[in-house]
């Protein structure tokens, strides 16, 4: 085959195209091999009846893009090379592709992150399926597919595209193919919802290891009893209690009286004390609305996620590296690199020193997880259950440290590691997680976390103590509520 009259260079020892990649519905890429007298190549494309002169590619260029194709056709290519006088070379060789079918509509969406709703991520992760590699695959908020809120090109029949930053709302998604044509917008979709969190209150990851499933929402700050003296809803100047006992004193057990009295997540005041794990069950109940189960008193796993949150994050050690020097333990009784002394007393109020609050690895900050007030969380082991006996033996009816209990965990696997110690198993005081305290075997089993404002080495975000029952209360024992969306 010739494409002209030109003579032939028998030295121009040109093999023609190697082959023809990149194939979409209307583009492809033709590659060559450049030999050394070439000049020029000339592309063409081959019908039954003619050579139709598509370009000529100096040399050594070895490729070209081919544009402006149909989608689902045949086109057959061949390419003659020339030298410095315009002689060609003799080579024959056609190449023949099928340009791929038109986008179709993706046929199925998903959440990938998180992947359930309502969630609090602001650029949730969608997976949009049945598509084709080389696609583009944009993502919309309308069934018209004219808002767009993200894109992202497909490598094969799947393709997971990050939105753009949404505000809180409701959100149903839909999804178009775009190559040089785009498919009709997908009628499969996927609804998200993003919340916020409650005022106070800040988004906590979910943690399957721990049993925590779903992201949720925590008090940045211990729980303080708020009474909404003008039914506004909001927390006013001085609505909350500001010693946390209702008196001076602070003598009288389970004082306040619900739902008089509301647990609020604010700076102001001393913690909520002198309550029960009972009330503060309750007090966290008596957030919602007739006919919700939103907001309770934090879960034992929902403490452990925040814990092994707060661990794995560098700005919570002092060394400014996991494991390095300790985690934060905030008003311990103690003045040292990770904690602090106010006399014995719990801490409440604005410009608090910085070692009482951890970051989270979304940026989010959380107060007195460590110190100040013991937690109350809705969790009590049977007695029988308890982790009791460290490694050297002894019973643990006093203070000991994490690391160094055995697995005689009972029966029902209750007291498991993911259940209430650090990650890191060998951590203990030195590393700043707290110590455990279990009581006898025979009673007890309401936990509470975090340690009190003069526990020193005991406290940390891992302190644990099952000591007591659910009606115990004290001017050391305080809780904080979550919001589950």
């Amino acid at each position: 085959m010739t494409s002209s009259k030109n003579s032939i260079n028998k030295n121009l020892n040109f093999l023609g195209i190697d082959l023809i990649d990149n194939i979409t519905d209307s583009t492809a890429t033709i590659n060559w091999t450049h030999v050394t007298d070439a000049s020029v190549y000339h592309i063409y494309q081959v019908t039954e009846s003619d050579l139709i002169f598509i370009n000529a590619i100096l040399a050594p260029t070895n490729k070209f893009e081919l544009t402006g194709l149909n989608p689902n056709q045949k086109y057959t290519y061949f390419i003659r090379a020339f030298d410095s006088k315009g002689q060609q070379d003799s080579n024959t060789k056609n190449v023949t592709i099928t340009t791929n079918n038109a986008p179709t509509a993706p046929t199925s969406l998903s959440l990938s992150n998180p992947v359930v709703s309502p969630g609090f991520e602001d650029t949730p992760k969608i997976l949009v399926g049945g598509v084709k590699k080389g696609d583009t695959i944009n993502l919309y908020t309308d069934e018209n597919c004219s808002v767009q809120i993200g894109t992202a090109a497909s490598s094969g029949s799947t393709v997971e595209i990050t939105t753009s930053s949404l505000t809180p709302t409701t959100y149903t998604f839909y999804a178009q193919a775009i190559g040089e044509n785009a498919s009709d917008c997908s009628t499969a979709n996927v609804n998200y919802e993003r919340r916020n969190c409650p005022i106070g209150y800040v988004p906590v990851p979910a943690n399957p290891v721990v049993g925590v499933n779903n992201n949720f929402c925590v008090m940045k700050y211990e729980a303080k009893a708020w009474s909404d003296d003008n039914s506004n809803t909001i927390v006013d100047s001085g609505e909350v209690d500001a010693d946390g006992c209702g008196e001076p004193s602070c003598s009288t057990s389970n004082w306040a009286v619900i739902p008089i009295y509301k647990p609020a997540s604010v700076e102001t005041g001393l913690p909520w004390r002198h309550i029960s794990q009972a009330q503060a069950i309750q007090a966290c109940d008596a957030l919602n609305d007739v006919g919700e189960t939103n907001f309770a008193l934090i879960s034992n796993p929902e403490w452990m996620a925040i814990a092994r949150n707060i661990e794995a994050q560098d700005v919570n050690w002092t060394g400014g590296t996991v494991g390095i020097g300790q985690l934060f333990q905030g008003n311990n009784g103690y003045n040292t690199p990770s904690s602090y002394n106010i006399g014995g007393i719990p801490d409440g109020g604005t410009g608090r020193n910085p070692k009482a609050m951890h970051v989270l690895s979304n940026g989010e900050e959380v107060w007195d997880i460590s110190g100040n007030v013991w937690n109350w969380v809705d969790w009590n082991v049977i007695p029988a259950n308890k982790a009791y006996y460290s490694v050297d033996g002894n019973p643990v009816g006093n203070y000991r440290e994490l690391n160094l209990l055995d697995t005689l965990i009972g029966p029902t696997d209750e007291m498991n590691p993911e259940t209430w110690q650090p990650s890191n198993a060998s951590y203990d005081s030195n590393q700043g997680v707290g110590q455990y305290h279990a009581g006898p075997n025979s009673s007890g089993g309401a936990a509470f976390r975090g340690g009190r404002y003069d526990d020193g080495i005991y406290t940390g975000i891992y302190a644990l103590f099952i000591k007591r029952d659910s009606s115990t209360s004290g001017v050391d024992i305080g809780f904080r509520c979550v919001y589950r969306p």
